[in-house]
């Protein structure tokens, strides 16, 4: 048994609080009405109101949203429990979060949109070890290799242009740190391995060719998906209030960011691997599912998982009826019933 998103059972806390607001709220109504005239007469006035209804009501109001609280938790329970061989390969993505990565020349953004296609990606790689490099003018490891695909994708929606101050676009220093990340992280061989760069690749990096290289040595598959278009657009310049301008060259003119494919290509073709462009929509995500689904897989520990089932809708259901039943309860007493006892 476990909650999905526990993080929403803080929410509880509100209950106990919500009671003592509303205890409050009768001991100050309960201190004053005497000075209002006599008890008797105020009861009668107020047509048979009943503090226990009103106690009733709002014990039902609370217990209503903590069972709404505990459907947004959503208990899970595990059905069955089996015991499997993991069969992985292990690839790290390297993304592009340099300033020219804000270029609008694919809707809305290019970071946004390679971003979405990261998640596709890593969503569909579920099973193999994932990784995650970050790059600009310099990079560096922002996740390790791990199965887990929910930290991946918590790391994933971290990233942003203003998270590298050394701007550039190393494509060169992002292999090599992924070449290093294998090394230290990594426990399969080089056929059981790939790169996924994810970039605009505007860059004249010498090292970028050797460094695919001294990958491609290694057997470890690079695979390139470009960000952007050819034709190119201006890069804005956002302050903290928001868009300001474009980038500017010395001159005072606007500099246009361009997708370099030819360096992209040329880096897919020395990785044994291919070159895709964003553009080119599902059929990215398809095709490099693809190409790890062809590369070696290793055997590795045994593990044992579980099968969830999800029982939000108990709580919902029961904090839709409570929610009903405190509606439909009125503050007074009932009409017929007093005439009854009054005889």
């Amino acid at each position: 048994m476990q909650w999905e998103t526990p993080t929403y059972l803080w929410l509880l806390s509100l209950v106990p609080a919500l009671l003592l607001l509303f205890w409050l709220g009768m001991w100050q109504r309960r201190r004053k009405l005497p000075q209002l005239g006599d008890e008797s007469l105020l009861q009668e006035l107020m047509g048979g109101y009943s503090t226990t209804r009103r106690w009733i009501k709002a014990l039902l109001g609370l217990f209503a949203l903590a069972c709404f609280v505990l459907a947004l938790a959503n208990l899970r329970m595990g059905s069955k429990r089996e015991k499997a061989i993991a069969k992985s390969s292990e690839v790290i993505i390297c993304f592009d979060v340099s300033s020219s990565m804000q270029a609008t020349d694919v809707n809305p953004d290019r970071l946004t949109r390679a971003r979405i296609l990261a998640a596709d990606i890593i969503q569909s790689l579920a099973g193999n070890k994932v990784g995650l490099v970050v790059f600009a003018g310099n990079s560096y490891v922002q996740m390790p290799l791990t199965v887990d695909t929910k930290a991946a994708m918590m790391y994933l929606n971290t990233l942003s242009t203003d998270m590298m101050n050394n701007q550039g676009t190393a494509i060169g220093d992002a292999l090599e740190t992924a070449r290093i990340a294998f090394e230290q992280g990594g426990e399969l061989e080089g056929k059981s391995r790939a790169v996924v760069i994810i970039t605009d690749g505007e860059t004249h990096d010498d090292a970028a060719r050797n460094a695919a290289e001294e990958l491609a040595a290694q057997n470890i598959k690079i695979i390139t998906i470009g960000v952007g278009t050819p034709k190119g657009a201006p890069i804005p310049v956002v302050s903290r209030r928001g868009f300001s301008d474009y980038k500017k060259d010395q001159a005072g003119n606007i500099v246009l960011s361009k997708l370099n494919e030819s360096m992209l290509k040329e880096l897919a073709d020395v990785g044994n691997g291919r070159y895709m462009n964003l553009n080119e929509g599902k059929s990215v995500v398809r095709k490099v599912k693809e190409d790890v689904e062809g590369l070696d897989k290793t055997s590795g520990q045994e593990y044992t998982y579980a099968e969830y089932k999800n029982h939000f809708q108990i709580f919902l259901l029961l904090g839709i009826v409570l929610l009903l039943l405190e509606q439909l309860l009125s503050d007074k007493g009932s009409q017929w019933l007093r005439k009854l006892i009054a005889g």
